[in-house]
C-alpha cells in the first residue's frame, strides 16, 4: 500500500522571529502513534474507573469492617461484663459455702455441748471429721481457730488483679464443697438421731432421777450417817439429811413417779413416799402439810406438801431420805439443781 509511504511534515514556529522547525512522520507512523494513544487513552481511562470503583469498594469494606470492629468491640465489653458479673457471684458463692461450713461447725459444736449437758461421751464421729473439714477461701488464721471475720463490719486493703488460676482454683474448690455438701449432711443425719434418741433417753432418766433439792432451802441441818442421836445423844445412824425452814414451806417431788405412801408414823410424821424407776424410792418427813395422796403420778417439781415439825423432830425441817432398791444412800450427791433449773 503506498500510503504507508507518504510522508507527512510538520512546522513549529514557536515565534515571529524564531526558526522553523520542520520534521517529517510517514503515514505508517502516525497511524501506529494514534493507535498508540488510544490504548493508551482506553487504559487511562479504564485504571481511572477502576481506581474509582476500588476506591468506593474499598470505602464500603472500611466501613463495614469499622462496623464489624465496633460490634465486636461490644460483644467483647458484654463478655467481660458477664466474665465479672460470673466472678462475683462465684466470691458470693464461696462465701456462703464458708457460711454454711460454719453453720454446720456450730451444728456439731451444739451436738457435743447437748451431750455434755446430759452427760453423754462425744467421740469423734464421722460428722463431726467432715463438718470440721474447711471450705472455700478459710484462711490459715481460720484453720488455727484464730482470726474470724463478719461480712457486715468495715473493709479496707489494696484492690489487686485476680488471675485465672486463682480462679480456676476458686471454682474447684467451691464446686468440691457443694458435690460434698449432700454427703456430709447425709453423714450428719444419724448422729444427730441418734443424739436425740440418746438425749431423750437420758431425758427420761434425768425425769425419774432424783436431781434436785426438795426445798427451797439449802441449809443442811444434819448430814447423812453416823451421829449423835439429838434426843438420847448416843450415836446412831442418820438415813438421810435434814434440811432446815420453816413451816408452810413448800416440799417438791425430787423426780417423776408414784407415791405410794401418804400418812404419819411415830418417828417421821406426816411423810410422803415416792417410788421412782430403777428401784429408786424417795422419802419426806416431819411435814406440817401432805398435798398429795396413794396412786398419784408426780412429775419432778411438783409440790407434795409443806415443811412442819412433825413426829421426832426438834424443829421444823425436811427429813429427805433417797433409797436404791432398800438401802439408804447419802442423798448428797443427788442434790444437783434447783426446781427452776432442772
Amino acid at each position: 500500500m503506498k500510503w504507508r509511504h507518504k510522508k507527512f511534515t510538520f512546522m513549529v514556529i514557536r515565534d515571529a522571529n524564531s526558526s522553523v522547525m520542520r520534521f517529517q512522520l510517514s503515514a505508517l507512523i502516525l497511524v501506529i502513534g494514534s493507535i498508540l494513544a488510544l490504548v493508551l487513552l482506553a487504559v487511562s481511562i479504564t485504571a481511572i474507573m477502576l481506581y474509582r470503583g476500588n476506591t468506593s469498594q474499598i470505602g464500603q469494606l472500611k466501613q463495614k469492617l469499622a462496623t464489624a470492629t465496633g460490634d465486636y468491640e461490644q460483644t467483647i465489653d458484654a463478655k467481660n461484663e458477664h466474665i465479672d458479673e460470673l466472678q462475683s457471684n462465684l466470691i458470693d458463692l464461696s462465701q456462703q459455702a464458708k457460711a454454711i461450713n460454719e453453720r454446720m461447725k456450730d451444728i456439731t459444736s451444739l451436738e457435743s455441748q447437748l451431750k455434755n449437758m446430759v452427760g453423754i461421751k462425744t467421740g469423734d464421729t464421722a460428722s463431726t471429721k467432715k463438718t470440721d473439714s474447711q471450705s472455700p477461701q478459710d484462711s490459715a488464721e481460720d484453720a488455727d481457730g484464730n482470726e474470724q471475720f463478719a461480712m457486715d463490719g468495715g473493709t479496707g486493703g489494696e484492690d489487686l488483679p485476680v488471675t485465672h488460676e486463682e480462679m480456676d482454683r476458686l471454682t474447684d474448690e467451691t464446686k468440691n464443697f457443694f458435690l460434698t455438701l449432700g454427703e456430709r449432711i447425709e453423714l450428719m443425719k444419724p448422729e444427730l438421731e441418734l443424739t436425740k434418741d440418746a438425749v431423750a433417753k437420758q431425758q427420761k432418766l434425768i425425769a425419774v432421777t432424783p436431781t434436785i433439792w426438795p426445798t427451797d432451802s439449802r441449809r443442811i441441818t444434819s448430814t447423812f450417817g453416823i451421829r449423835r442421836d439429838p434426843f438420847t445423844n448416843r450415836a446412831t445412824n442418820h438415813a438421810g439429811l435434814d434440811i432446815g425452814g420453816d413451816i408452810g414451806d413448800p416440799i417438791y417431788a425430787a423426780a417423776d413417779g408414784t407415791v405410794i405412801e401418804a400418812g404419819r408414823s411415830a418417828s417421821h410424821g406426816n411423810n410422803v413416799m415416792i417410788a421412782h424407776a430403777n428401784g429408786i424410792r424417795t422419802h419426806y418427813s416431819h411435814m406440817s402439810k401432805i398435798t398429795a395422796k396413794i396412786g398419784d403420778k408426780v412429775r419432778k417439781g411438783d409440790i407434795i406438801g409443806e415443811v412442819g415439825s412433825t413426829g421426832r423432830s426438834t424443829g421444823p425441817h425436811l427429813h429427805y431420805e433417797v433409797l436404791i432398791n432398800g438401802e439408804h444412800v447419802d442423798p448428797a450427791p443427788y442434790l444437783k439443781a434447783s426446781r427452776r433449773s432442772q
